[in-house]
């Protein structure tokens, strides 16, 4: 069963992007980390088997989000462009584990 996406209008890392990644975490949450799945400022989010990092979306995309503006197949490009500094929460509009 695929996760919910990231919403397009109020983005929020604990409402929107923690549960999109099926990150474990409730508390300590990092932007970077939640993007890139390694360790920033001593944070390192875990995650379900169904989820990961935003980096590794099947999906992504819609509006509000500047890198990919339809929904579909997430590039590889922009993933690349969503683990790399400086991490945008708009960069990760619309991604979704199927």
């Amino acid at each position: 069963m695929a996760l919910p996406k990231v919403p397009s209008t109020n983005v929020g890392i604990y409402s929107g992007l923690r549960v999109s990644t099926s990150c474990n975490e409730t508390t300590n949450l990092s932007l970077a980390s939640l993007c890139d799945g390694a360790t920033h400022n001593g944070i390192l989010n875990t995650y379900s088997a169904a989820g990961g990092p935003a980096f590794q979306f099947d999906n992504l995309g819609g509006t509000n989000n500047s890198i990919q503006l339809i929904f579909g197949t997430a590039e590889p490009g922009d993933l690349l462009n969503i683990s790399e500094e400086p991490f945008n929460l708009s960069h990760t509009i619309g991604g979704q584990y199927e």
